[in-house]
């Protein structure tokens, strides 16, 4: 069985949002509670930082139609974030500002609509919510009743979302369709228990399986679509948060880390953690879509 690799060593207090962005056939994260974005072409091992002009907590990242523009969520809603000159422009704020209610992470479907869902600050209220947005005026409530929403991912033919009720450690599935903006059929096809941690960012592969990164759980797992468990790989940190595929053939999972909660007896066992990490899984991988603008 493949394990998982240190790809950069970092102490990133909260690693998130990793993504593969094809444009410029490099991969893209945050630090959530640090704000600064990061790059690195694998092709050549260079790293880049920029702080972002943001107050934490940042949510995650999504590549759009435009190279130079990643769509961003943070604490008072979505912005377009410039890659070029990293100014950044007000998109939409669904919430409207709701008090102790930040954006967390969020993805573009295969129609290019993006789901996001939001969180309650101090992650321990139901405060939080689930949206889908066409555009800055096409937007819908989709679900509430989340402490800390994680991990919109989505089946390969794009009618079903996978998303991570993390505080109640259950991965729940949908049905979406193209020309509407409101999810149906609300189910649980996983729970999780303590020693998996809770899940957190998620992505499918090319075989329509769900691969989910485990907060507090050192791994990652894949199941399939009914949430059937099919591996779990550990990973030399205890909060793993985001993962994705990338590389010119998909077929390099890429996982970051946190050091955010962990004790100093937690962080002597795994020195690692907060750094990004790679595993060759054997399986192809699915570019995820692009944004619409």
């Amino acid at each position: 069985m493949s394990e998982v690799q240190l790809y950069h060593q970092r102490q990133h207090k909260l690693g998130e949002a990793i993504l593969w962005h094809d444009a410029s056939q490099c991969l893209y994260w945050i630090d959530l509670l640090e704000p600064e974005l990061f790059r690195s072409n694998p092709a050549t091992g260079e790293v880049r930082s920029w702080p972002l002009d943001l107050s934490a907590p940042l949510g995650a990242i999504v590549a759009t139609e435009n190279p130079n523009l990643l769509l961003v969520s943070h604490r008072n809603g979505l912005s377009l974030l410039n890659l070029e000159h990293l100014s950044l422009t007000d998109f939409v704020d669904p919430e409207n500002g709701r008090h102790m209610v930040s954006y967390n992470d969020l993805k573009s479907d295969r129609w290019q609509r993006c789901w996001v869902g939001t969180s309650h600050l101090l992650e321990c209220e139901p405060r939080g919510a689930l949206w889908c947005v066409a555009s800055p005026a096409a937007f819908a409530l989709g679900d509430v009743g989340f402490a800390i929403s994680n991990g919109p991912a989505f089946s390969i033919d794009g009618t079903t979302m996978y998303f991570n009720d993390s505080l109640a450690r259950q991965t729940l599935a949908y049905d979406i369709e193209k020309h509407n903006l409101l999810p149906r059929n609300r189910r649980v096809i996983r729970t999780y228990t303590g020693d998996e941690g809770l899940p957190d960012g998620s992505t499918v592969d090319a075989d329509g399986n769900i691969w989910t990164a485990h907060w507090g759980g050192s791994q990652v797992s894949q199941m399939t679509p009914s949430g059937n468990l099919l591996k779990t790989y550990p990973v030399p940190a205890l909060n793993v948060t985001t993962l994705c595929f990338g590389n010119t053939d998909y077929k390099t999972l890429y996982i970051t880390t946190a050091r955010d909660g962990m004790t100093a007896e937690q962080l002597a066992a795994q020195p690692l953690s907060g750094s990004l990490f790679s595993l060759q899984t054997g399986v192809q991988g699915l570019p995820e879509p692009l944004f619409k603008l």
